[in-house]
């Protein structure tokens, strides 16, 4: 029997199309958005297997590691296969299905750059002058902003669809040199200077939290997450302040410093709190734009206050 796979198109989905498709068990797969999951936007039946987005009860299988999910879905399912201790959704599939010995032909070294880039255990040097296997991450992660630039050779789909292929046959030295991720790369160097000068000047500080308030940007260029680190070290925690889709809403997204982690919020508590969700690290919630203020303000008090 084969399902469809739906995960998010990012490093981790990646790795557990690879994982999937090394087992035959998928034959289509549907990227999605987690908030297309948590209202109930994706038609599913208990022919889809899910990763790393919020549960839903008609998949047939649905894996993830995100603490959230437990406190949301309440309670164990039978069809919810979840380890809030694991680094990545990837590392769930991979373990639930035998680990080594049920993948023998899947590279080691793949998970476990998964695994990092999921949990962000990364140095200072990995940020600023990324190779290998973190470089493919940062390109792939929506955050980094690729995918809101057209003129690629191909759209993110099917370098998505190429690339569970590509990380099956090759090494990361030769995905990196594929056109279509070199292209990607390129446009990735070449919008680094411009990212730095965005963020200083977008950033305000608030105890050790950075606020970065791109609302009034009319192009925002691509870049790493967790550049803010590296060019804050003294905040240890970050939220990112961008408007919704067509501007119909506000979005606040926040993440704990990756070199400092000292901060004390449990982030997808509090992001659950204002209707998002998230990791004790990491997470998103969203505001209609008239209350958009007052949010931000709320959050700010509870973020720079926490102890």
């Amino acid at each position: 029997r084969q399902f469809r796979l739906i995960t998010r198109s990012d490093f981790d989905g990646l790795a557990c199309a690879v994982l999937f498709e090394e087992m035959e068990l998928i034959d289509d797969i549907l990227f999605v958005h987690p908030r297309q999951m948590q209202y109930g936007e994706v038609d599913l039946t208990d022919n889809d297997i899910s990763t790393n987005v919020p549960f839903d009860e008609r998949v047939y299988l649905a894996f993830d590691h995100h603490l959230s999910e437990m406190e949301r879905v309440g309670g164990k399912r039978d069809n919810h296969v979840i380890d809030p201790t694991a680094p990545s959704a990837a590392r769930v599939v991979y373990n639930y299905f035998g680990g080594e010995e049920g993948f023998p032909y899947v590279s080691g070294e793949l998970m476990e750059a998964v695994d990092q880039a999921d949990s962000a255990q990364y140095e200072m040097d990995d940020v600023l002058n990324p190779e290998g296997w973190a470089l493919l991450n940062f390109i792939m992660d929506p955050r980094t902003g690729l995918g809101r630039f057209r003129g690629f050779r191909i759209p993110n789909y099917e370098l998505m669809m190429g690339l569970i292929e590509d990380c099956r046959n090759f090494t990361i030295e030769e995905i990196l040199e594929l056109p279509d991720v070199k292209e990607r790369i390129d446009l990735y160097n070449e919008h680094r200077p411009k990212f730095e000068e965005q963020l200083r000047r977008c950033t305000t500080m608030h105890g050790k939290l950075a606020v970065i308030d791109m609302r009034k940007e009319t192009d925002i260029y691509c870049g790493n997450r967790f550049l803010i680190y590296a060019l804050f070290p003294e905040c240890n925690i970050s939220m990112h302040v961008v408007m919704g889709k067509q501007g119909q809403n506000t979005v606040f997204a926040v993440g704990k410093s990756i070199f400092d982690r000292s901060s004390p919020v449990n982030v997808g508590e509090l992001m659950l709190r204002f209707g998002g969700g998230g990791h004790r690290a990491a997470g998103t919630c969203q505001a209609d734009n008239p209350i958009a203020e007052e949010t931000m303000a709320e959050l700010i008090h509870r973020i720079s206050t926490a102890e």
